[in-house]
């Protein structure tokens, strides 16, 4: 059997002995709990693809979040009239829309994409809240949001995922944005224009918003608007499904499927701790506790290994 394969198995132990263990200890989830899980995971999957991108050019993004949401409102909004291309055209127009916007302010006021991040997320915020007026709410029609709904949301993670290993490892712009991340001025010296990959890092992660805001209002067929940066909680899973993924790559070389590996563990975490009965405000606190174990882990992880050999040597 190819190694490749046995690894993909190895890694898909850990998501499938989780979901074995929350079969056992919570009353309710079980194997009719797996559309709800792939689902829930697919939209946070899809936006790690185009962080990851994002991530590998050594920039962070928080808006992802932000502009997923308003591409699913501008869509929802055009969907009433246009029907499904409606839907598709106003997702794609409202992420790439946002995508530009925060390349331009980033290239040309020289400022950090993080700082910026955060502004496209409070105007963004707004903007859906006016769109939705103020009911806040916004639904299409079942006819419509079938497209994006299980199971036809694994055929565009599918497809998500084949674009996201193509521009990973196929594409010189993939390449680059790697090498880019790696050391930028050895990048300059060799002739790479750095700002322009990520100009182009940048809009890419457009194409993965339109993608998940599609997904995101075919879920249960509508879109809620949020502001005072309640959007911010979007992009958290996504970011620890990109680093479980960076962390599994000394296995398997594949980021598209580590990142999905990555998104169904946290999937069935967060699903079992509901069948659990936990209230919202503890998943909260756990969020927290296991982002920051997930990053300090990432942030440590060489100092963690040589601390083990040194541990292990002295035995």
């Amino acid at each position: 059997m190819d190694r490749n394969i046995i690894n993909i198995i190895k890694l898909l132990l850990l998501p499938v002995g989780m979901f074995l263990i929350f079969t056992l200890i919570a009353p309710g989830f079980g194997f009719h709990s797996i559309p709800v899980i792939i689902s829930q995971s697919i939209i946070q999957v899809v936006i790690g693809f185009g962080l990851s991108l994002l991530m590998n050019a050594e920039l962070m993004d928080f808006s992802m979040g932000a502009r997923t949401v308003f591409a699913a409102i501008f869509g929802g909004i055009l969907s009433q009239s246009m029907g499904m291309p409606g839907l598709i055209f106003g997702c794609l127009a409202g992420a790439m829309f946002g995508a530009l916007l925060m390349a331009v302010l980033y290239q040309y006021l020289k400022i950090p994409v993080m700082v910026v991040s955060l502004g496209i997320v409070m105007i963004y915020e707004v903007l859906g809240a006016k769109l939705t007026g103020s009911s806040g709410y916004l639904r299409i029609g079942s006819d419509i949001y079938q497209i994006g709904s299980y199971p036809n949301n694994i055929i565009i993670l599918i497809l998500s995922g084949v674009l996201c290993y193509i521009l990973y490892y196929k594409m010189r712009i993939g390449c680059h944005i790697t090498a880019v991340g790696n050391d930028e001025k050895m990048c300059r010296n060799i002739g790479v224009h750095a700002d322009r990959v990520k100009f182009i890092a940048i809009m890419l992660t457009g194409v993965y918003c339109a993608i998940a805001a599609v997904l995101t209002i075919c879920y249960s067929g509508a879109i809620t608007a949020s502001t005072g940066m309640g959007t911010l909680g979007i992009i958290f899973k996504p970011i620890m499904c990109v680093i479980i993924g960076r962390q599994m790559r000394k296995t398997l070389d594949n980021m598209p499927i580590l990142i999905f590996i990555g998104g169904l563990c946290i999937s069935i975490i967060f699903n079992g701790f509901i069948a659990l009965g936990l209230p919202d405000a503890l998943q909260d606190i756990v969020l927290g506790i296991f982002l920051i174990i997930v990053m300090g882990y990432s942030s440590n992880s060489k100092n963690i290994t040589n601390f083990y050999r040194r541990l292990m040597t002295a035995k």
